[in-house]
């Protein structure tokens, strides 16, 4: 199980958060955008239907230029509700550095449209009160960055009305991955934003483990590597179903 974090650290992974997206390259911001359409691609377009179309949606960690993960789903106004949770204070991307290139102007003003879509709060994932007042309920690629995560997911699943769904997309390493990252990254790489802005690394069965912790049934797992990638291969960020 995941160890919660002091607040110092997990501070610290703020900081380095919004350091990047401040000050991020123009492909950085292209390639989020691409990462968040690959992550739907994993799942039956039918499922995604039933998880969005018409549904009250709780995103846990959109990032604080409030561009939805829902967004590139292809419902993005098909939800009947759309709230968006993040700990860092709202960011246009015009306060970015990719907004300099004047030649993507139009870019920015699709994300700024995006970012308009659905309501956004400041605050923490794990300081979250909501009580069974969404369909479902999403965090994708956040469990690694927070202080707590499995007091988020508890909070997720105290925010789904009984039936409701959670999706989770968060980077996954093998084993070999996991010990490489934890034994040398945070040594060689210390003070970096691939160090900073991670407190916490996982395997799958970490994630499942977590998901059941809080009480939340697994239903579905999209995307997992197989036995051998699994042992020792690449990061993957699979997407994982539950219901409440």
């Amino acid at each position: 199980m995941s160890p919660t974090v002091s607040i110092e650290r997990w501070r610290t992974a703020q900081s380095a958060e919004l350091g990047f997206w401040k000050n991020m390259e123009f492909h950085e911001l292209v390639r989020a955008c691409a990462e968040k359409a690959e992550f739907w691609s994993q799942i039956e377009p039918e499922r995604i239907t039933d998880l969005l179309a018409g549904k009250d949606v709780l995103e846990i960690g959109c990032g604080p230029l409030g561009v939805s993960v829902v967004s590139f789903s292809g419902f993005g106004s098909a939800t009947r509700r759309l709230v968006k949770a993040d700990p860092l204070p709202a960011l246009s991307v015009h306060e970015t550095r990719p907004a300099r290139e004047a030649w993507g102007a139009r870019f920015f003003e699709w994300i700024e449209e995006l970012a308009r879509q659905g309501e956004y709060v400041h605050v923490a994932g794990e300081d979250l009160t909501f009580e069974s007042c969404f369909d479902t309920v999403i965090t994708y690629n956040v469990l690694d960055h927070v202080r707590a995560p499995v007091t988020i997911l508890e909070n997720a699943k105290r925010a789904l009305r009984p039936g409701g769904s959670l999706v989770v997309g968060v980077d996954c390493l093998s084993t070999v991955g996991r010990l490489r990252f934890e034994w040398i990254t945070r040594r060689l790489h210390r003070g970096t934003i691939l160090v900073d802005a991670h407190p916490h690394t996982f395997r799958p069965r970490d994630v499942i483990a977590m998901i059941e912790h809080a009480g939340l049934r697994l239903k579905a797992v999209h995307g997992l590597p197989g036995p051998l990638a699994g042992f020792a291969g690449r990061h993957v960020r699979p997407a994982f179903i539950a219901v409440r």
